[in-house]
């Protein structure tokens, strides 16, 4: 074979490879955050958390996309919604918090995690919760923006004093000095944060929550694609041991 042939060769041997590699390459896909809070976030820069591991756990699964984890405020995922702009999959929420209880505006996977909003005060002035009206004459601590169904609206009739911070860490530290006599955390976050801080002695966990949920991921229609490609690996992600492990080191108490 002479320089001319074997140049030939070679060249075709490569624009070949880079068709194949170009062919099996994976679409990456965002997969949307916005709760910048542990276990979910624990480092944003680091890109460390639950929520990241999620991201790596569907990469380790999918044959067809790569998943990338980007945390983007609340609002601007709301008009991203609106606007149909979201181009990807938003992990972590609930059908009932984007007005969808019939769950036929978006694509719903499968549940996630089953998490719930425990109602924490201290352990030398505990709070049973039965209702809102539980939470009457006494001041409660909120995170900035946050709704919380049924005390919202006692807040509003000044039966709830209500003060407000910027994090469940705040809330914590709130209710340590004594500033607040209860306040509502989700219990993945409260366990990872009183087990990080080892002080879960000071603090007394209503028997009975503010609320129970179920953490998913919502896709857009126009992303079905992409939803009918996640949601059998969501199904069987629970009896699957890597995350099983990856479940427990963050929502353990």
């Amino acid at each position: 074979m002479n320089v001319t042939k074997s140049l030939v060769v070679v060249v075709f041997f490569y624009i070949f490879s880079v068709f194949i590699t170009h062919a099996i390459e994976k679409e990456a896909i965002n997969v949307y955050v916005y709760h910048l809070k542990p276990p979910f976030i624990t480092h944003l820069k680091k890109e460390q958390g639950l929520y990241y591991d999620f991201s790596t756990y569907l990469n380790s699964k999918s044959d067809k996309y790569r998943f990338k984890t980007v945390f983007i405020p609340r609002k601007r995922i709301d008009h991203m919604i609106v606007q149909n702009t979201l181009n990807g999959i938003l992990l972590g929420v609930n059908p009932i918090w984007f007005k969808d209880k019939e769950e036929n505006k978006y694509l719903w996977t499968s549940d996630v995690f089953i998490d719930q909003d425990e109602v924490i005060s201290l352990t030398d002035n505990p709070i049973e919760y039965s209702n809102p009206s539980s939470l009457k004459n006494l001041v409660f601590g909120g995170v900035r923006g946050f709704y919380y169904y049924g005390i919202n609206e006692l807040v509003a009739k000044n039966e709830i004093n209500r003060i407000d911070t910027i994090s469940e860490q705040a809330l914590i530290n709130m209710l340590i000095s004594k500033r607040i006599d209860s306040t509502i955390i989700s219990q993945s976050t409260f366990n990872y944060i009183t087990r990080q801080s080892k002080n879960r002695d000071l603090f007394h966990v209503s028997l009975n929550p503010h609320d129970k949920y179920a953490r998913k991921v919502m896709v857009l229609h126009k992303n079905q694609a992409v939803f009918e490609d996640i949601e059998p690996i969501i199904q069987k992600m629970n009896n699957n041991e890597v995350w099983s492990k990856i479940l427990l080191r963050y929502t353990q108490e």
